[in-house]
């Protein structure tokens, strides 16, 4: 009798296999977002190139009120994007923006949630190219 192959191999905690799969879906989201180029425009901006990633309501997690636009990059990361409106140089109702990108340190379940929901926009987005 042969016993299944799950029950071969060494029970990992909870914990590391979070991590284990975090960082999985890591090199998932960086091999499917360097497959488009160009790199899709956030919001029409043509100075920004990035997706945003909204959680599902359901998704068991609740971003805290001080987390601001999340999205995924041309090189797979997932950030925080700041973006301000500024004055312009040809009067009030010119405006100019400045973007800024924080890298987020995510809990791996927190990261998990933001890397499915890249994956699947990633995913549908060169599915619309082809």
């Amino acid at each position: 009798m042969t016993v299944p192959e799950e029950q071969n191999t060494p029970h990992t905690d909870p914990e590391e296999h979070s991590r284990e799969t975090a960082e999985m879906l890591r090199e998932t989201v960086a091999g499917l977002a360097v497959q488009l180029r160009p790199f899709p425009a956030f919001f029409g901006m043509s100075t920004i190139q990035a997706i945003e990633l909204e959680l599902p309501t359901g998704s068991g997690f609740t971003p805290p009120p001080e987390l601001g636009c999340v999205v995924v990059l041309p090189d797979g990361e997932i950030s925080e994007l700041d973006l301000k409106a500024i004055p312009g140089s040809n009067g009030p109702s010119d405006v100019d923006h400045v973007d800024e990108f924080r890298e987020l340190e995510l809990p791996p379940e927190q990261y998990i949630a933001y890397a499915t929901v890249a994956v699947q926009l990633l995913q549908e987005e060169l599915k619309r190219r082809t």
